[in-house]
């Protein structure tokens, strides 16, 4: 019955986006080829899926055996070679069923399917299953930069002979760069890193910018340089201290910061519970929240043509070419300005063509009672803290 009514009642994408790609199961990093193709990393099914031209190829790229048993864990990250397609490869991170531990990997591409593999680095093992981190990005450096989350045990991110609670720096067969802050042989870029699920680098500056987030509250947007230590667990938020750098934007509220994306000089990030998308004009602090979109936001990407891409769990919304129309409301950051209010949400209501824009109060209730409780499913797939 409940999906009989949704499917009657139309959603609107958020204003300034359309919907441009469905059909996924549980969709949660992107990444761009140069002539715009899309590998979108499906978690749970442990799949690379291919767009083109707005529709998913129906055979995937790869398939790779991962484990889902918590919201965390499965097919987590997906990056494409700089160079690609001279140099073929899609790298991926993902938790391995089979040896009950995260693995970084890549496939080597012939057309639309991988024929072969690589393993790269064998990560943390997932015995308690939360923080495994996962995001991939390339630096303009031409290395790769991997988050790894502290796999619950937070004493990781402080020991740099660990590989837990960090953001890694690799060359891209998987090998450590000679010039890597803390010494050729470790791989470690910056560390003190709780659980992020977004790293993201400015295409004109070269920063870097990672979200992180915190145990409940103190979610953390934080520009990272070679060598930082974010604090984590010893420090949570500004603190001040010498040895730790304080981020740029900490949320008194637990908002689930996830993927991340620098466009038109501004930061723009997600929210995985509430779908908040979040803009902040560069170099920070103050941001506004300038849409919303139901379901969660996993990722946020940049496409070659410059568009603007926002991940949710089964949709792809593309910006549309009149860009986006900011709200008047504060996104909650201790750093902010504004007063928080609520954020603009993706209508959920009759499309202007369809009839009048306004529901009986019987059907309005019978309906939007239907609506939460299909929210509040959803939301319980989501990445948890």
């Amino acid at each position: 019955m409940l999906t009989v009514l949704l499917s009657v009642v139309p959603a609107r994408a958020q204003e300034g986006f359309e919907p441009a790609v469905d059909g996924f199961d549980f969709a949660v990093n992107v990444a761009f080829a140069p002539d715009g193709t899309m590998f979108v990393a499906d978690k749970d099914i442990g799949e690379i899926r291919v767009v083109r031209d707005g529709e998913i190829l129906e055979e995937p790229f790869a398939t790779v055996a991962s484990t889902a048993p918590v919201n965390e864990m499965g097919l987590l990250g997906v990056a494409v070679h700089p160079d690609f397609p001279v140099e073929p490869w899609v790298y991926a991170y993902y938790s391995d069923a089979d040896e009950n531990r995260n693995r970084l990997v890549r496939f080597r591409a012939q057309g639309d399917v991988a024929v072969g593999r690589e393993d790269l680095l064998d990560l943390l093992p997932t015995t308690f299953g939360w923080h495994n981190g996962g995001d991939l990005a390339f630096g303009p450096d031409g290395m790769l930069y991997v988050s790894v989350g502290e796999g619950h045990d937070s004493d990781r991110a402080q020991d740099l002979n660990d590989l837990g609670g960090r953001i890694l720096r690799l060359k891209l067969d998987g090998s450590v760069p000679q010039d890597n802050p803390f010494g050729p042989g470790n791989p470690t870029f910056a560390h003190g890193i709780r659980n992020s699920f977004g790293l993201c680098f400015d295409p004109v500056t070269g920063d870097l910018w990672v979200t992180d987030n915190g145990p409940g509250g103190g979610d953390e947007i934080n520009l990272v340089d070679a060598g930082a230590n974010l604090g984590w667990p010893t420090q949570l938020g500004s603190g001040g201290e010498p040895e730790f750098v304080d981020p740029i934007l900490t949320f008194s509220d637990t908002i689930i910061p996830t993927g991340c994306a620098v466009a038109d000089g501004d930061l723009y990030f997600g929210e995985g519970y509430d779908g908040n998308l979040h803009r902040m004009p560069l170099p920070g602090p103050n941001e506004r929240t300038v849409g919303r979109f139901e379901g969660g936001i996993t990722d946020v990407a940049v496409a070659p043509d410059e568009s603007l891409w926002i991940v949710t769990p089964t949709v792809l919304y593309k910006r549309a070419p009149a860009g986006l129309t900011t709200s008047p409301a504060g996104g909650g950051g201790t750093a902010t300005a504004a007063t928080p209010t609520a954020s603009p949400s993706a209508s959920v209501s009759p499309a202007p063509d369809e009839g009048p824009s306004g529901l009986t109060t019987a059907a309005g209730i019978v309906i939007a009672g239907l609506l939460l409780g299909g929210l509040l499913l959803m939301r319980s797939r989501l990445l948890r803290r």
